[in-house]
């Protein structure tokens, strides 16, 4: 019975949005950019960033669990893969993570984001 409490309290962590449970924190910023998908290209706004992954707003129906190419300042074409898609918003994980310094770099062309979603 214990187990089974614990994995209830492990859902209700996982729901509490006080509670982050990133592996690296986010950088909420403005970017226009795009990202290309079977062969497609599509729009995308830039909503935040880490050295792991993004989310963005975009109209393309993308799938959870497709490979995309995400346009990126200095690095160009970053391969990654959607993890979640809901309302027009999209998160994707970085296939490979983006280096301390140039992380850095990129986020010094990046225009900030004054409010949250």
């Amino acid at each position: 019975m214990s187990s089974v409490l614990a994995s209830l309290a492990q859902v209700a962590r996982s729901r509490d949005p006080s509670i982050n449970q990133r592996r690296a924190a986010r950088v909420l910023v403005d970017m226009v950019s795009h990202i290309t998908a079977r062969g497609r290209t599509h729009g995308i706004r830039v909503i935040n960033i880490s050295e792991l992954g993004l989310m963005c707003r975009s109209d393309a129906e993308l799938l959870i669990g497709e490979r995309v190419s995400v346009w990126l300042p200095m690095i160009k074409d970053v391969q990654a893969e959607v993890r979640w898609a809901e309302d027009g918003r999209v998160g994707m994980e970085f296939c490979a993570p983006i280096q301390p310094r140039i992380y850095e770099s990129m986020l010094s062309l990046i225009p900030p984001r004054q409010t949250a979603w």
